[in-house]
């Protein structure tokens, strides 16, 4: 059965659906902030995920029509990551009020962008992921995250707010992308390495332990605490 066997192949796309479901069911608490549109990318990588998998497995599933590309679907994951970056650069750029640190998003976001340039001159988007580029996009987006917080620090406020989902939302994308864009170079690129210490399964470890973030963060938020 084909239901069962995507689930059992990738158990940790479940996250992402229940994930979707309380984001949803929670979506008062923070339906007026610059993480209103956060379901949608939430669903967004559920169904890139879903689609990934069919055209990976499925023959009579594909983008293109030449027999080489039949079962590439890194097209969609590089599409994904500049959506993803460019959402979470944007709510940080809002939610940050030092007008310096503004200036800086902007400016992580542009060499993001560089990247993506530069990478696409090297690299067949359609052949394989740009691993480069997004490695600078997750450390981009770590850099966002450190000033997030040190704006908070630098008006006095709490850097631990368990009740603000923002705070949970940031924690969760500061772990997975510290690591993440680590691990995806060695799987492109040292790929014995990969597969030795089993890093698709440490992956799939971090991948869980950020959506299990974004559901206490989705439960435990309250909206006067959104900042």
């Amino acid at each position: 059965m084909i239901t069962w066997t995507f689930i059992k192949e990738n158990y940790f796309m479940i996250a992402y659906a229940i994930t979707l479901l309380i984001s949803l069911a929670t979506y008062r608490k923070y339906f007026d902030t610059a993480l209103k549109y956060f379901p949608i990318i939430i669903a967004y990588t559920f169904f890139n995920e879903v689609l990934g998998y069919l055209v990976r497995n499925f023959d009579e599933i594909t983008f293109f029509n030449n027999l080489k590309y039949s079962n590439v679907n890194e097209i969609i994951y590089n599409i994904y990551a500049v959506v993803f970056f460019a959402f979470f650069y944007l709510v940080y750029w809002r939610l940050i009020t030092n007008s310096k640190y503004k200036k800086w998003i902007v400016s992580a976001a542009i060499l993001t962008l560089i990247a993506y340039v530069i990478s696409v001159i090297y690299q067949n988007p359609i052949e394989t992921n740009l691993y480069y580029a997004i490695a600078v996009g997750s450390w981009s987006l770590i850099f966002c995250i450190i000033l997030y917080f040190k704006d908070k620090k630098d008006n006095e406020i709490a850097l631990f707010q368990p009740y603000n989902l923002m705070f949970w939302i940031s924690l969760a994308l500061f772990i997975f992308y510290l690591i993440f864009p680590i691990l995806y170079i060695i799987g492109y690129t040292i790929y014995d390495v990969w597969v030795a210490y089993n890093l698709r399964a440490v992956l799939r470890v971090l991948i869980f332990t950020m959506y299990s973030l974004f559901i206490i963060g989705f439960l435990k938020g309250r909206r006067r605490a959104f900042k």
